[in-house]
């Protein structure tokens, strides 16, 4: 009896870990998201490799999920890219293996665990003669484009969902292509969650991120990215966590780990209710971070409480994360506080648009020992701006208003966004007992407007949502085209504060050009690229070549033989077979023996029978299949 009752405990076991994790009717599901650092090899292929049996790894070991999230610019580069599958092509690269390797392995790692798996990759995609996507860039002369995309997995490994990014980083537009209509993406799960997708940089524009928020109403967002940090509005966990509170979305956020080179900082967050779980680290991570995130038609997350305040004169501080520097705080309206100031009320106004701010506090006492004989402490100044004289972080135009108070080295303008490096000892003089910022938000005139807190302290984190109060009215999503007051208050003392300000961007439409010749306004683009011209004429000499082919399959007798596997499809003219034709040839991926036929294709002067013996052999047994 006890035999047959271990045995029924054993097959219920087994049962219940084979089922998907939540289901549709559950308040919540459990996400993962993972800092990852770069793998260290001397080939792109090595890295790829290594990181791809590091993601297996991961997604082995991950414990009972419903989905994992990979960050950006990670797992391969152009020497490794791969061509994705649309969604509608119903793919599952795991046996539809005509993709990189990296990308099968994927496949079958997320059918073998049974998790929803989102990735971000390098895609390439053959264009010219009218093929491919419709993207701002000319075809390049290779034929080939190259892509910023992400990629999803379902739980049987097929392709669900793919996203090319949109806002591309600095150098990314000399190589990467983006699309003249930036996708919107999005794929329902069978736990009961839609989610959209977009990477990094795409955060801080309308479209995509804003539209799949504000017009397609997803709650719930996919975020892969390597961030570079700016200081004193955009380090990676603040911007995060400030966005999907402005939103009130929940929010999976994947970040690569290099703090060295200003990128960390990743994180699982619920709205209003505040960061379910976020790490920054100082040393390159791979870490996996795990959170049980609540759906949202069943309610918003109360914020979690924080430990009791203390007042502390020296506290933990991280060093070891490079930063940008907003320059844009050069030309707000700013005043110096004094070094010791205990209150302050003021109003401080940018034109017409004003912030008020209403501050205490209070010396710090402390037993703690000084080692230093000249400690620093950071000097503070308040700060209003309204106006489109602005990028995000010198790469596109912004238009901006932002009430703030920030940290400066000294007096100088020029020494706010930085931080003392880890060689000086770094002292609280005095703590924050009230900070109340307050300020009337300009209406929206395109309808476009998001409004955050943005915060930080010495660990590189926001103001936990507990410790602040936030007052919007009238309510700031639902009246774009309103004038919105926003309040921004302390709820309890703080010992290191870096920024505590509210940001509001209002998506200007003001274009950036990124110096590039295909995006200027008087740019033309050539009708047809080199590489199309080269692409169409050699698949009309395999036209010619298939058509002979055809011929020879037709007997002179009038009875019916088979026709080769490519002729099976019909075509109604040379144009169709053109298509056809280099459809089999991407589906082969046969990149490389194509540009040899290209070649050989060129140096022949005809198609005759004898011409057609230069042909190389995977031409010839296109026939064959």
């Amino acid at each position: 009896m006890k035999a047959n009752q271990l045995s029924f405990l054993l097959l219920a076991l087994f049962c219940t870990s084979s089922h998907q994790l939540s289901k549709p009717e559950d308040p919540t599901y459990w996400a993962a998201v993972v800092e990852h650092k770069n793998a260290e090899a001397d080939t792109a292929r090595k890295r790829t490799t290594l990181t791809s049996e590091s993601f297996q790894q991961i997604i082995r070991n991950a414990g009972d999920i419903d989905i994992i999230v990979f960050p950006e610019h990670i797992i391969n580069s152009r020497e490794t890219a791969t061509f994705v599958p649309q969604e509608s092509q119903n793919v599952t690269p795991c046996y539809q293996a005509d993709y990189e390797l990296f990308l099968i392995e994927l496949s079958c790692a997320a059918r073998s665990r049974s998790l929803y798996v989102v990735i971000n990759v390098v895609e390439k995609e053959l264009c010219g003669s009218g093929l491919g996507s419709d993207a701002l860039n000319p075809c390049p002369s290779t034929g080939v484009r190259y892509f910023n995309t992400n990629v999803v997995f379902d739980r049987r490994g097929r392709v669900i969902s793919r996203y090319r990014k949109s806002h591309l980083w600095r150098h990314e537009y000399v190589e990467t292509s983006v699309l003249r209509t930036p996708d919107l993406s999005t794929f329902t799960t069978d736990f009961g969650v839609t989610f959209g997708h977009f990477i990094c940089f795409d955060m801080l524009f309308y479209d995509p991120a804003m539209k799949l928020v504000r017009e397609l109403n997803v709650t719930d967002i996919i975020y892969p990215t390597y961030w570079f940090s700016e200081l004193p509005f955009l380090g990676a966990v603040q911007l995060q966590e400030g966005w999907a509170f402005g939103n009130d979305v929940n929010l999976l956020a994947a970040d690569a780990s290099q703090p060295d080179g200003r990128t960390t900082g990743s994180g699982i967050y619920a709205g209003r209710g505040g960061r379910l779980v976020a790490e920054i680290y100082e040393e390159p991570t791979t870490k996996l971070l795990i959170a049980e995130v609540p759906k949202r038609e069943h309610g918003r997350l109360a914020p979690s409480f924080t430990p009791l305040f203390e007042p502390q004169l020296k506290t933990q501080r991280f060093t070891g994360v490079a930063t940008y520097r907003d320059y844009n705080v050069d030309i707000f309206e700013s005043e110096l506080l004094p070094e010791d100031f205990l209150e302050v009320e003021r109003q401080l106004c940018h034109g017409s648009f004003c912030c008020s701010f209403s501050i205490e506090r209070k010396l710090t006492i402390s037993n703690e020992v000084i080692s230093s004989s000249d400690p620093k402490t950071y000097r503070y100044r308040l700060a209003a701006y309204w106006g489109n004289e602005t990028t995000v972080i010198r790469v596109d135009r912004t238009e901006q208003a932002i009430c703030a108070l920030f940290t400066c080295l000294d007096e100088h303008i020029s020494s706010c966004g930085y931080i003392f490096p880890a060689s000086e000892e770094v002292i609280n003089k005095h703590h924050f007992t009230k900070l109340n910022i307050s300020g009337n938000f300009p209406a929206a005139p395109r309808g476009r407007r998001l409004i955050m807190p943005s915060t930080l302290n010495a660990l590189f984190l926001p103001v936990a949502v507990a410790d602040y109060d936030w007052v919007e009215s009238p309510e700031a999503a639902a009246n774009p085209d309103k004038p919105i007051f926003v309040g921004l208050s302390l709820a309890k003392p703080q010992n290191d504060l870096l920024t505590f300000a509210i940001w509001a961007n209002y998506f200007t439409e003001l274009p950036s050009t990124h110096n590039l010749d295909h995006m200027q306004p008087d740019y033309t683009s050539p009708s047809t690229s080199s590489s199309g011209v080269l692409t169409s004429s050699v698949l009309r000499a395999f036209v010619s070549l298939q058509k002979r082919n055809r011929e020879a399959f037709e007997s002179k007798d009038g009875r019916a033989h088979s026709l080769p596997p490519l002729w099976t499809t019909h075509p109604a003219n040379d144009d169709d077979l053109v298509e056809i034709s280099f459809q089999r040839l991407r589906s082969k991926d046969l990149c490389q023996r194509c540009l040899h036929f290209q070649q050989v294709a060129t140096s022949s002067s005809s198609s005759s029978s004898s011409s057609m013996q230069q042909w190389p052999p995977f031409i010839m047994s296109q026939g064959r299949g």
